[in-house]
């Protein structure tokens, strides 16, 4: 009995010395490598569906790990690379999206905490600073398309966070370099991307619906000169307790002309119009 006792010991202590064990949970368990596995996780945005390449402990991903997502009707693809802990984006990592749209920094809880970065393409920086659950939150810098600072300063949870005179500071050398163009001038800068610096007054038409989560963007088209006939698109961030735009109110807006965007109406009909990035809405 004393040497069958005397042998287990020795066994035991043996496994444990190499880190192995042959009964789950009792010497640890330093889990598998898996290669585009396919898994269902519970993330802070949502249940997402992928396959994951990674260390997974106990079932779920742990230390490095890829995650990605394929695309569906109404969602693009996107692949999660970095640090996980119990299932989780925790630590250092990066998320890339099919359109080329870039996250990353330190993740909490699957979300942005802390310094991060985002960028439009991985040549295009669009956002440097700190993030609170994925939000722009305390110091941050924000570029426009052309690397333009359009806001350098203090964010509340997504909003901008300035005075009144701050604001005035910023933004009355841009509105003494902005010119009034006729539609054709815009649309022919936003096709040839030449980053022109423009004052529009016109209608909205129509303000675009946000996230629950994301009230901060009051993105819409407008009617330069209140004509339907010259549809113009522009992106807008609000400052903390601005009010939202409203549908047919007049505005004049100064910003960047970028690109061209075509979009298709609920008709079913294509259209193409320019895309102005607002530094001001009034």
């Amino acid at each position: 009995m004393k040497k069958i006792m005397v042998l287990l010991l020795t066994l035991c202590l043996a496994l444990s010395l190499s880190g192995c064990s042959l009964i789950p949970g009792i010497f640890g368990n330093k889990g598998q490598s898996v290669k585009n596995q396919a898994m269902t996780l519970s993330l802070a945005f949502g249940q997402e569906t992928g396959t994951y390449s990674g260390k997974l402990v106990q079932g779920l991903p742990q230390g490095d790990g890829v995650f990605t997502v394929s695309a569906t009707d109404d969602k693009i693809a996107w692949t999660y690379d970095g640090k996980w802990e119990k299932g989780h984006f925790q630590g250092a990592g990066e998320t890339t999206w099919e359109d080329g749209f870039v996250q990353e920094g330190n993740y909490q809880d699957d979300l942005l905490n802390g310094q991060g970065k985002e960028y439009l393409d991985e040549n295009q920086l669009v956002y440097e600073g700190n993030y609170t659950d994925n939000k722009y939150d305390g110091q941050g810098i924000l570029y426009n398309y052309y690397g333009d600072v359009i806001y350098q300063g203090e964010f509340n949870m997504g909003y901008y966070n300035e005075t009144l005179a701050e604001r005035k500071v910023r933004l009355d050398p841009f509105k003494a370099q902005a010119s009034e163009l006729t539609y054709t001038e815009i649309y022919d800068n936003a096709k040839n991307q030449t980053g022109k610096k423009v004052k529009m007054t016109g209608r909205i038409y129509q303000v675009y619906e946000n996230y629950e989560n994301q009230q901060y963007f009051c993105d819409f088209l407008m009617d330069l000169n209140d004509d339907p006939n010259q549809m113009v698109q522009v992106y807008y961030r609000l400052n903390s307790g601005e009010k939202p735009l409203v549908e047919n109110q007049m505005v004049t807006v100064w910003g960047t002309v970028e690109y061209l965007y075509t979009y298709t109406a609920d008709s079913g009909q294509e259209y193409t119009v320019p895309n102005v990035e607002a530094w001001s809405v009034e």
